[in-house]
């Protein structure tokens, strides 16, 4: 039996090293970072603003305080905080405030300012240099330096920045001189330049599955998930090699867990150095650390995973935002008396929330209180135990997504798991279709990984002839502190048939975006196309359906030929003894008629074009004078003729009378007719 034993032992081994280790038992190290200086933005109200080192944060309007009348007391303007703020040592240094203003109907002025820091047990205040107290009139920066001695911020304490301005001067002042303070927007980025601790890197103890690796570093700081969102650079390196594989985001209470995949090249136990590092902003110190850890990696030969699959629910979004493309296709005919609108809406996403999904299908009907409302609403259905979470998206999985959506869980999906507004997207409230259709794209790609996704949906709606109606809005709802999508290009094509029309086709709202509607006699079509739409911008598309035979692009078209043509026959037999030259300059008229109900103008105008142009004609031709060739052919045709017996010349006779003398047009020679 001894003989067994290492054998058998070598199995357990190898089996236990083989599989993945859970998160929640992992040992973590924290690496990263000491105090470093940023710039930290005035984001918000006077009231309780906040300051932030990120960019992004900043909005297209400025926040203002406004001082109208001199002061000759202190006066708090306006604060900015970080709360709580992040626990750690900070150095002695300067920091260096800085704000934009606006003087107004006045010479200039003299402000006596100061700062007051607040870090906290700590408080330090500083006031306008003398030099600096002068105001010019137009615009400029208020700068204030203020020593901070160096320190430690406890746990659960804030960071808190106080302007206020004990006196104000006006120089020549008007009525209405006034002194505007500006900050918290990207042309007016007002800033304090400060050196305190804002980030620490927190690695866990790796997890290893064969050959696989998985680094986890989280980002821990008082901005939460923004933090690695919108840092210059954060990564990881491993044996000082840079990973360069996407990171699976999830989260780590409020924190932001960064998971990257590493392939040992040898197996069995070893130690590796993991270094992690990020960069705030631009221009600002790259702060890391370092770690050793030993893993015992094991060939399976097993090269076709999937790659790292969280427990926790991922992230929808990094932070910044992935990309949609969305193709809306619109048909609308007359069927059966009713009016239809059929729409074909394709959306293609990549990315965290293409990842985001995926690992929702494979976790239909998992009972975790963790997980958000977007994936927890779906029931299990059909779907088994075995199907659940295999890290590979079943068909029967596919189906229980695609037939409860259809079935109510639209738009709960779409608005909390999306941020689309489903409603505005289908033009009308989901419940009132007369039927709909979800269908989900994987593009060839069934395991859950970080891999494009394309959601169809396919509805058919009853509309009401000749009443407006909303065929699209804007659609994408904006988060402002995670958006799920940072922009999205956007293509519409809408047709109809012979027999029905969108009347006064608009597009209101986002000024960058244009629809084009043409017609011809077998329908109108309508395109538009946008790329790298703002998700803040706003639209929506309107026209009024309808099957009025004045309003369909065939009997539209067969009215106003048949006005055009009566035009011309009217004008015609009017000229028959006149001159015709102005008739045929306005001939050109026709094209133009013809070209607006091309570019889709609106029926009335057509319709009025038409007239317009027939009743020109009309005019014309009974002022046109008479033409005396085209009067000598009439005669010529109208009355019986006899050659003059003299000369031959034809003469015509003009009377019923017999018998008549008539004079030769000739000779002047009297002929008598008797009969």
């Amino acid at each position: 039996m001894k003989g067994y034993k290492l054998p058998l032992f070598l199995c357990v081994m190898f089996l236990f090293s083989s599989l993945p280790i859970p998160n929640s038992s992992a040992d973590s190290v924290e690496i990263c970072c000491e105090s470093s200086p940023a710039d930290l933005y005035l984001i918000g109200s006077s009231g309780g603003g906040e300051l932030s080192p990120f960019k992004t944060d900043l909005m297209d309007d400025a926040e203002t305080a406004t001082v109208t009348n001199s002061i000759a007391q202190r006066t708090e303007i306006a604060t900015w905080g970080i709360n709580p703020s992040w626990t750690g040592i900070y150095p002695s240094s300067t920091w260096e405030f800085e704000i934009y203003y606006k003087l107004e109907n006045a010479a200039g002025a003299t402000i006596n300012a100061s700062i007051t820091i607040e870090l906290g047990s700590q408080e330090y205040t500083a006031s306008i240099d003398t030099q600096n107290q002068f105001l010019s009139a137009g615009e400029g920066t208020i700068s204030i330096d203020v020593e901070v001695d160096s320190g430690s911020i406890p746990a659960s304490s804030k960071v808190k920045l106080t302007l206020s301005a004990t006196s104000v001067t006006f120089s020549l002042p008007g009525s209405d001189a006034a002194l505007e303070l500006l900050w918290g927007s990207e042309e007016y980025d007002s800033k304090i330049t400060a050196d305190l601790p804002l980030v620490d890197l927190i690695v866990d103890e790796p997890v290893t599955e064969g050959m696989d690796v998985y680094i986890s570093v989280t980002v821990a700081s008082p901005f939460g998930q923004k933090t690695a969102a919108h840092a210059t650079s954060l990564g990881v390196k491993v044996n000082n090699a840079q990973l360069n594989t996407d990171a699976i985001q999830t989260s780590n209470g409020d924190f932001v867990r960064l998971t990257w995949t590493w392939t040992a090249n040898s197996e069995g136990e070893q130690i590796i150095s993991i270094e992690s590092f990020i960069q705030l902003q631009t221009g600002t110190p790259t702060l890391s650390g370092i770690a050793d850890f030993t893993i015992y990696p094991v060939d399976t030969g097993n090269t076709g995973g999937a790659g790292f699959y969280p427990n926790e629910e991922p992230l929808r979004s990094d932070g910044v935002g992935s990309k949609l493309v969305a193709n809306i296709n619109m048909e609308l005919d007359s069927e059966d008396s009713f009016l239809v609108l059929r729409k074909e809406i394709t959306l293609s996403m990549d990315q965290e929330i293409a990842y985001w999904m995926r690992w929702g299908l494979d976790n239909i009907g998992t009972e975790e209180s963790s997980l958000s409302t977007a994936i927890s609403i779906f029931s299990e259905g059909m779907v088994a135990d075995d199907d659940r979470r295999n890290k590979r998206i079943d068909g029967v999985e596919i189906n229980e997504f695609q037939s409860q959506l259809a079935s109510g869980l639209a738009t709960t999906y779409m608005y909390e798991g999306l941020d689309i507004e489903l409603e505005e997207l289908l033009g009308a409230d989901f419940n009132s279709l007369d039927s709909s259709r979800f269908t989900i794209d994987l593009q060839g790609e069934l395991r859950v990984v970080p891999h494009p996704v394309t959601l169809k949906i396919e509805t058919i709606q009853i509309i009401e002839d000749n009443i407006k109606s909303n065929l699209l809005r804007d659609f994408v709802r904006y988060n402002p502190q995670m958006p799920t999508f940072q922009s999205y290009d956007l293509t519409i094509n809408i047709e109809t048939s012979m027999l029905t029309s969108l009347t006064s086709a608009t597009i209101k709202g986002e000024d960058s975006l244009e629809l084009t509607q043409r017609r011809t006699p077998f329908g109108e079509t309508i395109t538009l196309s946008a790329q790298d739409l703002n998700p803040r911008s706003t639209f929506v598309i309107e026209a009024f359906p309808s099957t009025s035979p004045l309003n369909a692009p065939l009997t539209l078209t067969i009215i106003t030929i048949g006005v055009i043509l009566a035009g011309l026959f009217f004008s015609m037999k009017l000229t028959r003894t006149k001159k015709r030259t102005v008739i045929w300059v306005e001939m050109s008229l026709v094209p133009v008629v013809f070209i607006a109900l091309y570019l889709a103008y609106n029926p009335f105008i057509i319709g009025v074009l038409s007239a317009v142009t027939s009743t020109i004609w009309v005019i014309t031709a009974i002022a046109s004078p008479k033409s005396k060739q085209k009067v000598a052919m009439m005669e010529k045709t109208s009355y019986p003729v006899i050659e003059c017996p003299a000369c031959s010349t034809p003469n015509s006779i003009r009377s019923q009378e017999r018998p008549l003398r008539i004079p030769c047009e000739g000779c002047g020679r009297v002929l008598k007719i008797v009969e």
